[in-house]
């Protein structure tokens, strides 16, 4: 109750639309096994976000699922899914899709999960902005981790990489001939 009335009071939603959510929340707490409190509490994230009806509550199912299979916290995975949807928009990735590529790079890397999920949001804004698909973005976090271990670090130094694409410096637009 708690968490929907900050959905409420502090996203702005109608309680009507809210009060459909509550029941969505406690139809998918029974499919996995997740407490309708810890559900509400990635709801909050997830429309604190910006994602509305639909987009919301497929993002917070495929944020419980993946947390049901060992991935992390629940509040966390949303957060990544719904930041992936908002750098790439819904239109391009869907929930499902953003789902799919974190537990593909958690799969492939050495790291803590809550690690990366908590790590994500500061590398997708600049990998959309250089070009880069979610796929490439997980796979370069993945692969930097196999030797450090650290996915914060991984993302940090993949967003570098991406930002010095967006916004080069002198010496980079010297080097690659671009004024």
């Amino acid at each position: 109750e708690t968490s929907m009335s900050k959905i409420v009071g502090l996203v702005g939603l109608s309680t009507d639309e809210v009060a459909g959510m509550r029941d969505s929340v406690l139809e998918l707490s029974g499919a996995t096994a997740k407490a309708p409190a810890e559900l509400s509490d990635a709801l909050f994230v997830v429309t604190s976000a910006g994602l509305r009806g639909g987009d919301a509550m497929s993002a917070l199912e495929s944020a419980a699922k993946a947390s049901t299979a060992g991935l992390g916290e629940t509040a966390d995975i949303a957060r990544s899914v719904a930041g992936a949807m908002n750098a790439y928009g819904p239109a391009t990735l869907d929930a499902a899709k953003a789902t799919d590529v974190i537990v593909a790079t958690a799969r492939a890397g050495n790291f803590e999960t809550s690690q990366f999920a908590a790590a994500i949001g500061r590398v997708l804004p600049f990998a959309k902005q250089a070009g880069s698909s979610i796929e490439d973005m997980g796979g370069a976090v993945a692969l930097l981790t196999r030797t450090n271990g650290d996915a914060a670090q991984s993302v940090t130094q993949v967003a570098a990489l991406f930002r010095a694409f967006v916004v080069p410096t002198e010496e980079a637009k010297k080097a690659l001939g671009v004024s």
